[in-house]
């Protein structure tokens, strides 16, 4: 898994893999290490919401709590 933070004209999530194929993409919300938010939101690469369960299910697999977490799977 990849994250940074979006500077515009600088750096995007697709410059990650150079715009190559993913999983999932998207954005998220976290403050002090905690995930707050995470939603299927990329102009570049247009998530499906079978990508968007598959990245939950990951996150799940890894053991991170979800309980709190606001999901919007829908831009």
């Amino acid at each position: 898994m990849h994250v940074a933070e979006k500077k515009k004209g600088k750096f995007q999530h697709s410059s990650f893999l150079a715009g190559g194929a993913t999983t999932a993409a998207g954005r998220l919300v976290a403050h002090d290490g905690v995930l707050k938010a995470i939603w299927p939101y990329s102009g570049h690469y247009h998530p499906t919401e079978e990508n968007f369960m598959e990245f939950i299910s990951f996150l799940e697999e890894h053991h991170v709590d979800l309980t709190n977490v606001k999901m919007c799977s829908r831009r």
